[in-house]
């Protein structure tokens, strides 16, 4: 039988323990729009399927193997249903994790090596890196003058991602309703906003500045201001994800902590 979020948090926790991926983490990564769970409790993969007219974008969210199921061919199996499927469904390719605004990775972690052979085995085409970026909790930085940090309640960090970085406008939305996001406003204008566990929990991200008021000291205020609600809640380390200015991160003291390899198998 198809695993439910709860029987397959047990199933990733069995196969990859150090991830600490939740029921609930797994349930907005792998059971929301657009996606399907493939398997058993065993063994088990989600695949992300987006329509575009005539064609699709797929991308496989996750693979997990009991390591009492494991040298049995069960993984490449599924990828290979993930794969049909994809290409029945008139995608090019099929991804491997890289899937906003709903992800588990940005892509396969190299330390994830028996996950890397296998992809490579199967033919997919590494394409890039990403990395994400661990921060103490205990960062702080004040806000700059005129400036006001407040947990967001209304749709101005929505309607700033709508504008500026559309491709967020998901992951800001479901962080506003969940209490995980942030934003900086100056009079009653939004400038900036910063989410966390939107995806995973403990995870930080999206963030962003409206490109008018960037070095200003915003971004620092903003990840100060989520790195606080994150230690309130217990974490003493949070998780950066899919990095892009690692300079910004890097001064206010975060350090690379994971790469991740992206990669695509042409159907």
């Amino acid at each position: 039988m198809t695993p439910d979020p709860t029987a397959l948090a047990r199933l990733v926790a069995a196969a990859l323990p150090d991830e600490h991926l939740t029921a609930s983490d797994l349930e907005r990564c792998c059971f929301g729009p657009d996606t399907e769970v493939l398997g058993d409790a065993t063994a088990a993969a989600a695949l992300l399927l987006r329509r575009f007219g005539d064609s699709a974008y797929a991308s496989l969210l996750l693979l997990a193997v009991h390591p009492d199921a494991q040298r049995r061919s069960r993984g490449r199996d599924l990828v290979h249903e993930a794969a049909a499927r994809a290409r029945a469904s008139g995608a090019a390719d099929l991804h491997l994790a890289a899937a906003v605004p709903r992800y588990v990775w940005p892509g396969v972690d190299f330390a994830h090596t028996a996950a890397l052979a296998l992809f490579e085995a199967e033919g997919f085409e590494p394409y890039g890196a990403a990395c994400n970026m661990a921060i103490a909790t205990s960062f702080r930085a004040a806000a700059p003058e005129g400036v006001v940090v407040e947990r967001e309640q209304s749709a101005g960090a929505g309607d700033l991602a709508r504008r500026e970085y559309p491709a967020w406008v998901d992951e800001v939305e479901r962080g506003t309703a969940a209490g995980g996001c942030f934003a900086a406003r100056a009079g009653s204008t939004t400038i900036g906003f910063a989410c966390h566990s939107v995806n995973r929990h403990g995870w930080i991200g999206p963030m962003a500045t409206d490109p008018q008021r960037k070095r200003g000291g915003v971004g620092n205020a903003l990840l100060a201001a989520v790195c606080a609600d994150l230690e309130a809640r217990g974490e003493t380390v949070g998780d950066i994800a899919w990095v892009g200015p690692v300079g910004f991160y890097a001064k206010a003291g975060a350090r690379v902590s994971r790469v991740f390899r992206n990669a695509r198998l042409s159907l």
